[in-house]
């Protein structure tokens, strides 16, 4: 299995339910975590972490981008340059929203699915789970329970992009890491069967 164990921070808690958080965020474009990725927040006085997915993420403007957007036009020779320089210098504000999945305790080896008992504190640091806590959380079908609970968000593609994602840290197993998790769906979603379709097909058609 790959390690990823350089630690990535994406910001800070800037508000906060046990269903999920929203991150204030000011990292370059290139380090912006995409939808889909999974990131740790610490609860309880640092004594668990948080394991959530992200869902959403905005970006937000202010006074100097909203002038240069109405500004800066393409074919202007500065165009690129512009562009270049408002990517790579000037960090852009970005709100990433998060869905809670599970959590777990340093000293146990078992994660507890489902919404954590607190919410994680207003400005508390958020980073990029490593593959190994990746692999940790996903042994478990029972990673997607809370997604499917989740009315909020857009569980449906995020359960799909979450799977595809966690597969290639099970190695050999990945084949057996999706049929189980398309048991779980199924054994779920039983009365929907259109919305269990629509999960299973964006599975098979990545």
């Amino acid at each position: 299995m790959p390690s990823t164990s350089k630690v990535i921070a994406i910001g800070n808690v800037l508000r906060a339910d046990i269903r999920g958080f929203v991150i204030a965020s000011r990292i370059p474009e290139p380090e912006v975590p995409t939808f889909g990725t999974f990131v740790r927040a610490p609860i309880q006085h640092d004594r668990a972490q948080l394991i959530g997915l992200v869902y959403d993420i905005r970006l937000q403007d202010d006074p100097f981008l909203r002038n240069l957007a109405v500004t800066v036009r393409s074919g202007d020779p500065a165009f690129d340059e512009i562009i270049a320089d408002q990517r790579d210098n000037r960090v852009i504000p970005v709100e990433i929203s998060v869905a809670s999945v599970a959590y777990h305790y340093p000293d146990d080896p078992q994660c507890r699915y489902g919404l954590p008992p607190q919410p994680p504190m207003i400005l508390h640091q958020i980073t990029v789970c490593a593959s190994e806590e990746v692999h940790r959380i996903t042994r478990s079908p029972d990673f997607m329970r809370a997604l499917l609970d989740n009315r909020d968000i857009p569980a449906d593609e995020l359960i799909p992009t979450a799977l595809l994602r966690a597969a290639p840290l099970h190695a050999k197993a990945e084949y057996d890491f999706l049929l189980d998790a398309g048991r779980y769906l199924a054994r779920n979603l039983g009365r929907d069967p259109a919305r269990l379709e629509r999960i299973l097909q964006r599975i098979a058609w990545a």
